[in-house]
């Protein structure tokens, strides 16, 4: 994406927010202390789309130079508003955009009159509609050039009594002084332009750029802030109490309802090491085809512990089954669309990992790929500062996977594209990939990395790993070129996997997967287990003995750990093995 000309930055404790905000949020000796979240991405506006911004924490690229004026025909209270609009008016004449980045400030301010604030703001509440339906339908009828139209707009402003006719003088002057020291103005971009950041509607098209999405963070009263963790609990018990009466249906009800307290449950969780860790972790459920049902329930058991958890893969709202109150969707919910054609049954499913990071969530410290159908114990302690794999990079030929098109046709379509390459951050991720093999002993001697790639040899399943934020940029443009020639996931992933500093889970291969005795998962599941897959969701829309099963096998186990206490259960031992070399 192109970068914005004009960057607003937020301000943690007391920004610069309107005097109605401040009058109801405001202590009268010590002002706000508002708090962003920390892990919120930035955010660009796309062109015809607008937000006030303010003349604080500000950034102006020299392409928007020519909108730094601010009206002086206005209260002090509404000429960086006016501006900001304006501004982005003009920047939109050259398809220019605006952002908002992450906090980078603490503002302290100096106590002042709230009320007389808001008297002097008079304008913006007034008028802020009424300014942005004009310049919205304002069309340039002087297609010329962009100064041009800059001239008719100021002159446009004045008659419509949005500002004052020095206002249009003043900025003129400004303008002409702004082109004697060598500015130049960005080119117009005419009535044909379109917007290329706009969501595909393509569901057949692998070449995605653009796609729908949402993500939302949990708006915190600002006079609440040190109570956030307690009302964190408060969710994890209500959302678990949702699950203990929908296993109540079953028949089975020994899963008590007679939690601890919000207060106690969330001292005992700010003890843990583990979920502290999750906390600041983000849980990327990715579902092969397009999600039914089981939204709510992942939901209730994972939510409350995560930075976000983000559903990945075909996403049609219409489509999503709520059967009952106890696991129906809560909104707002994450997701990232990935049309069919993308995901396509799941072979590409790592790619979702790669669109989360390109989010660009702040203060991420790795993220957890999970399959729809998996269950991840989040008591289990893995080392967040390494790739974590269930299995690692099994020596198995694969044959299956490896001789369709997905398999070794692509892996060569591969060697030609980074042959051909010339993106360096390409380079530099093929770079770190070959000398990474080299390092953990996955190449021969005498071999290259483009004959491991097409070595045709070697799978990882891949239902469920973790990457830490400090190998996520690698795995983002490694992965992506994988993706982009059609790598089948187990494929590509074992081939990430081997170059990289890793850990396999305790029980990996023979623990975590169930391949012919799939039945018997209320049996082969345990607390030991980081994770075990497939456990199909689907089983558990209706009352029946599956759910109950799962209430007695897996919601007790969560039960007696997450809200009893239970440490009765044995963690990877630090000199257990961490990788296998073929």
């Amino acid at each position: 994406m192109k970068r914005s000309s004009v960057q607003q930055g937020l301000v943690h404790h007391d920004p610069d927010v309107d005097a109605v905000y401040r009058l109801l949020n405001a202590d009268s000796n010590s002002g706000l202390d508002v708090k962003f979240n920390k892990f919120a991405p930035p955010i660009t506006l796309s062109v015809g789309t607008y937000s006030p911004w303010n003349s604080q924490n500000t950034l102006f690229h020299k392409s928007a130079f020519h909108t730094l004026f601010l009206p002086t025909t206005v209260s002090f209270r509404t000429t960086d508003i006016w501006r900001s609009f304006i501004s982005q008016k003009i920047l939109h004449l050259s398809g220019l955009t605006v952002s908002f980045v992450p906090t980078n400030a603490i503002q302290f301010r100096n106590a002042h009159d709230y009320l007389k604030d808001f008297k002097d703001e008079k304008q913006v509440y007034e008028d802020s509609g009424k300014i942005i339906d004009f310049l919205n339908g304002w069309n340039c009828l002087k297609v010329i050039n962009l100064e041009d139209c800059i001239n008719e707009l100021l002159e446009d402003l004045v008659e419509n009594n949005l500002w004052g006719e020095d206002d249009s003088k003043l900025m003129k002057l400004f303008l002409n002084d702004l082109k004697s020291m060598g500015f130049k103005y960005p080119d117009l971009i005419g009535e044909k332009y379109e917007d290329p950041y706009i969501a595909s509607d393509n569901e057949t098209d692998r070449n995605v750029n653009c796609r729908r999405m949402n993500l939302e963070f949990e708006l915190i009263d600002p006079k609440k802030y040190d109570q956030e963790n307690i009302r964190k609990a408060e969710q994890k018990i209500n959302y678990f109490g949702d699950l203990v009466d929908w296993c109540n249906e079953t028949g089975y009800s020994n899963l008590s309802k007679s939690f601890p307290s919000a207060k106690q449950l969330s001292e005992k969780h700010e003890e843990s090491y583990v979920l502290q860790q999750d906390k600041n972790s983000v849980l990327i459920a990715v579902n092969n085809f397009p999600w039914k049902y089981g939204v709510g329930l992942i939901q209730r058991l994972y939510q409350p512990y995560f930075a976000a958890v983000i559903f990945c893969g075909s996403w049609y709202s219409d489509e999503v089954v709520d059967v009952d109150n106890y696991t129906s969707t809560l909104n707002p919910i994450n997701y990232i669309h990935m049309n069919p054609a993308e995901i396509h049954k799941g072979y590409f499913a790592y790619h979702c990992v790669t669109l989360v990071k390109e989010m660009r969530l702040n203060n991420v410290n790795g993220y957890f790929l999970m399959a729809d159908d998996t269950i991840f114990n989040i008591w289990q302690r893995i080392d967040y500062s390494r790739v974590h794999h269930l299995m690692g990079p099994v020596a198995d030929y694969g044959y299956n996977w490896w001789n369709l098109e997905y398999g070794l046709r692509a892996a060569k379509n591969m060697v030609l594209t980074i042959k051909n390459n010339t993106d360096s951050k390409i380079e530099k991720a093929w770079k770190q990939f070959t000398e990474e093999l080299k390092t953990y002993g996955y190449m021969k001697e005498n071999h290259t990395a483009f004959d491991e790639i097409a070595s045709g040899k070697g799978k990882s399943v891949s239902d469920f790993y973790y990457i830490p934020t400090s190998q996520s940029e690698y795995y983002a443009v490694l992965m992506r070129v994988f993706y982009e020639n059609q790598f089948f996931l187990e494929l590509a992933v074992n081939k990430f996997v081997k170059s990289v500093d890793h850990q396999v889970a305790r029980y990996g291969k023979n623990g975590s997967y169930l391949w012919k005795n799939r039945n018997q998962w209320n049996v082969l599941y345990h607390k030991e287990l980081v994770a075990m897959h497939p456990i199909k969701m689907s089983q558990f829309r209706e009352t029946s003995e599956n759910r109950k099963q799962y209430c007695e096998s897996v919601l007790q186990t969560w039960s007696d750990i997450i809200f009893g206490g239970s440490q009765n259960f044995t963690v990877k031992a630090d000199d257990d093995p961490d990788r296998t070399v073929e």
